[in-house]
């Protein structure tokens, strides 16, 4: 009986650990566990853009100039109603300057509350710096005003000129442009609907992927309930909100966030050419592959050496120029690089051929069109 019960306690063992063997291989390969909330939004829940045009004033003579019309009428016409009538020729000023104001209404705003705006020159204005700005309504696609502006300008930069003998000028960053922190008081409430009529709305992911929406669904039915959610396509995912939660969609959105999924990665290779910066991830692949990358450089050196006139000659000396041309090619042999499976064996691979990142953009983008690399490269 001892032996039959130790046999039956092996074999319980060994299923358990079989069982423990097929759950780690049927997760996907580097599976990365995300939150709900970080991966997906409600569809629809958006922040709306808001544009207004307006002036600032008390520039020190950094304004439009007169020749900006536009500036002139709107001066007059802000005059006109402060009761004063004015004409062209009255309005003579460098102290102010026409602006852009932008800023973004965010959803459930209500009425009261402050957001940042962006104060943008339209006219000439050299600076911005030290102005402030006069009421402005800030207006939605629709045409309708849902916010006011006002305040000082405040610039991450300046720009110093001074003209004397000569012209002078010394500028840092974008005096042309600033921010006004909560500077703009939204006077409309935003009424963002949650769900549909029917109690379903839509997640949207905010990196689709095929792997995603599907785990994004399961997981919703295994907290929620069978027929909970369904996954569209590769970037929506429609929910029917439970009976439970029809009039308290905030109460399901808020358990929703927090469920931990394992979110897809896509295989993508990001170029920067402009700063030679180079940006793997996903689970990127690397076949079978040589390569061979050679460097030309040609360096142009210009010497000026001073030939004094002869003894008996009162011309004065001449400047010789001397130019000397070298080029040199690097000699690179062939590299055979195997098949390497993982993101951190293909760093590793290529980190043999001991090239620049300039030159590893270049190799990347011939390891892509050979399809020797098993990824999207995007050029930014």
């Amino acid at each position: 009986m001892m032996q039959r019960f130790e046999a039956v306690k092996i074999w319980m063992v060994a299923m358990l650990c079989a069982a423990s063997v097929v759950a780690i291989a049927g997760l996907p390969a580097q599976a990365q566990t995300v939150r709900v909330k970080d991966v997906a939004k409600v569809q629809g829940v958006a922040n709306n853009q808001l544009v207004g045009y307006g002036l600032v004033t008390g520039l020190a003579g950094t304004g439009d100039s007169t020749s900006v019309v536009f500036t002139s009428k709107t001066i007059q016409n802000l005059l006109q109603a402060f009761g004063l009538s004015t004409s062209s020729q009255d309005v003579r000023t460098r102290n102010v300057a026409a602006v852009v104001v932008t800023a973004s209404l965010p959803p459930f705003a209500h009425s009261g509350d402050t957001v940042d705006v962006t104060v943008s020159s339209l006219g000439d204005s050299t600076s911005l710096q030290g102005g402030t700005l006069v009421l402005t309504q800030l207006r939605g696609a629709d045409n309708q005003a849902y916010a006011t502006a006002q305040g000082a300008v405040s610039i991450g930069g300046f720009s110093v000129q001074n003209v004397g003998a000569g012209t002078n000028s010394v500028t840092q960053n974008h005096p042309a442009a600033g921010r006004i922190p909560a500077g703009a008081l939204i006077a409309r409430t935003v009424t963002t609907p949650l769900q549909q009529n029917d109690g379903s709305f839509n997640y949207a992911l905010l990196q689709p992927d095929f792997n995603t929406a599907a785990n994004l669904a399961r997981a919703l039915n295994q907290r929620f309930g069978a027929g909970t959610a369904h996954a569209a396509d590769e970037g929506t995912v429609q929910v029917q909100l439970p009976p439970a939660y029809r009039s308290n969609e905030v109460d399901f959105l808020a358990q929703a966030g927090d469920l931990d999924i394992h979110a897809g990665q896509v295989a993508k290779v990001v170029l920067n050419e402009r700063t030679g910066t180079v940006v793997m991830g996903g689970d990127i692949t690397l076949a079978p592959v040589a390569i061979a990358h050679g460097n030309l450089s040609i360096t142009i050196t210009t010497t000026n050496t001073a030939v004094p006139s002869g003894p008996f000659s009162n011309a004065p000396g001449q400047t010789q120029t001397n130019t000397k041309i070298t080029v040199n090619e690097q000699k690179r042999r062939l590299i055979y690089l195997s098949g390497e499976p993982t993101l951190a064996r293909v760093v590793r691979a290529l980190n043999t051929l001991g090239v620049s990142p300039r030159d590893l953009i270049a190799i990347l983008q011939a390891l892509h069109a050979s399809g020797a690399l098993q990824a999207d490269i995007e050029i930014i």
